[in-house]
């Protein structure tokens, strides 16, 4: 049977250091000088999974995660792979919401607004949770839940926010990421870099049912005359 080792979330992250873009360095450079951070929304995000290893399929594909590509025009994360989701809405913390817990009914919600599928809320395991850096005029506080596409349903992208979404093997995915064909923000690529050491969709349903989820929070620091992130657990 295998097993997911126990990491915190910014461990995975240890040895990633993407360059801080030129805008985000500049917000920086306002915040230090006494710009006030928005507070930040909260949301919920889906990583939706499915294991390769299927009838007809190659069983070296391993665990597949449907990921959606956003356009070059989105407001928030532009052409950027993302996993469904979105921010909590008045309908989430109303008495005919999925959930009691507006978080949950939001990503049953997105999941099903964004790709068709349907979702139980039991179905749903917590696995990370991140906010936005402060010096972003867009902040989410995200928690991201695993979950297994359900029996007899498929995944069709309906977001209209999107140029593309598929299922993706998540070892394609990363390295795609390191090849530089593919953009991902920093918790996108520390829960990939996670689920890599799975087997199969069962073994990380099972990690997930028993771990303690942190609360990252990402930071532009300064840096040898420049700018770096650094990555802060608040929980």
């Amino acid at each position: 049977m295998g097993s997911v080792p126990a990491r915190r979330s910014s461990e995975v992250l240890d040895g990633f250091a993407p360059p801080v873009p030129a805008a985000v360095a500049a917000r920086a450079e306002a915040m230090a000088v006494g710009r006030r951070p928005v507070e930040p929304r909260r949301s919920a995000s889906v990583v939706l999974l499915r294991d390769g290893a299927r009838p007809g399929m190659d069983p070296a594909r391993g665990v597949e995660v449907y990921l959606m590509h956003r356009h070059e025009r989105m407001p928030f994360a532009p052409s950027v792979a993302v996993f469904p989701g979105g921010g909590v809405d008045a309908v989430d913390v109303s008495p005919s919401a999925a959930a009691a817990d507006p978080v949950l009914a939001c990503a049953l919600r997105e999941t099903a607004e964004e790709t068709t599928v349907r979702l139980e809320a039991d179905a749903l395991v917590p696995w990370a949770r991140w906010v936005t850096p402060a010096t972003e005029p867009r902040r989410y506080d995200t928690t991201f839940y695993l979950a297994a596409l359900p029996g007899g349903q498929e995944a069709r992208d309906v977001s209209g926010e999107t140029v593309r979404a598929a299922w993706t093997p998540v070892r394609q995915a990363l390295a795609d990421r390191g090849a530089g064909d593919l953009v991902l923000m920093p918790p996108t690529w520390s829960i990939l870099a996670e689920l890599t050491a799975a087997p199969d969709v069962a073994t990380l349903l099972r990690a997930g049912a028993g771990r303690r989820v942190e609360t990252v929070l990402p930071r532009v620091v300064p840096h040898e005359g420049g700018w770096r992130f650094a990555y802060e657990v608040l929980a």
